[in-house]
């Protein structure tokens, strides 16, 4: 438990990893850092892998001076009280001094906090951060959320129409068909959406360059690994990146040449792959 006056690890605790795969997304990324500095909502969407988490890193990382931290990134929420618990929880890390006025007025220290958190209700839970980010300039990303349920979407509502605090949802496909019906009871439409596309044919080629020369594939035989893998991945960043890092494994090689089928089969089986994908020709 850090001890009070202890700085917190700023970075550590808002940032997703600023070193994930991030290619020819300029104009995504204005698009995101336009809705930081306007204050706007947006839903940021596209399949596994498509660099949802890698763009919004980007845009969170050079944030200037502490806009950064004012950042709260948040990623795998179980459910309503997980969400609410991890955001209080943040707050608390960064020292926000609304936040510890609250809970030094309550009695809570450094050494009760924790107990304290897990026993406190969603409703008390609401209102303690609703009365913190009201008072700050805070910006709420939320990465792999669970389905939308009603009570999370009303908190959601809560905050970026009542508190003045934007709100950043980054779904798969799969999952924003799920959220569109939550559209109108936001008022979003399609200015609040982004949808990522997969890389263009020259920039994907460019990225798997990379990965080859990254995961040390040079010296294999890749006469057909290259059209595979960008067939494959349908030109998807982050299949690129796990189909090669798969590729550098020696399970995976026969003499000098890479078992694409075994590399594609077990991609897939990661729970990571692409639907809709043909089989691919070689072995």
């Amino acid at each position: 438990m850090r001890a009070d006056g202890e700085k917190p690890d700023k970075a550590a605790r808002v940032l997703p990893d600023e070193a994930l795969v991030f290619v020819d997304r300029d104009n995504e990324l204005r698009r995101v850092n336009d809705a930081i500095r306007d204050r706007r909502n947006l839903v940021i969407c596209g399949p596994a892998g498509i660099g949802k988490t890698a763009l919004v890193s980007q845009a969170i990382y050079h944030q200037s001076g502490q806009s950064k931290f004012l950042c709260l990134y948040l990623s795998g929420m179980k459910d309503l009280q997980d969400m609410l618990r991890q955001l209080v929880r943040l707050l608390y890390d960064m020292q926000d001094p609304n936040l510890r006025r609250q809970l030094h007025a309550e009695g809570i220290s450094v050494l009760s906090f924790d107990a304290w958190l897990k026993r406190l209700p969603s409703s008390a839970m609401k209102g303690l951060l609703y009365r913190t980010v009201e008072q700050g300039d805070y910006r709420v990303f939320l990465d792999h959320i669970p389905p939308l349920t009603l009570p999370v979407a009303k908190i959601l509502k809560e905050l970026f129409w009542m508190r003045n605090t934007p709100v950043y949802l980054l779904v798969r496909d799969e999952m924003e068909q799920h959220l569109y019906r939550f559209y109108s009871f936001f008022y979003w439409g399609e200015r609040e959406r982004l949808m990522l596309q997969p890389l263009p044919p020259l920039s994907a080629a460019e990225l798997l360059e990379g990965c080859i020369s990254r995961f040390g594939l040079s010296e294999l035989d890749l006469s057909d690994f290259r059209e595979e893998a960008l067939e494959l991945s349908k030109r998807v960043p982050g299949a690129i990146v796990k189909m090669c890092a798969l590729a550098a494994d020696p399970h995976y090689q026969y003499g000098s040449r890479i078992k694409m089928k075994s590399v594609y089969i077990d991609f897939l089986m990661s729970g990571q792959g692409l639907l809709g994908q043909p089989a691919p020709r070689t072995s």
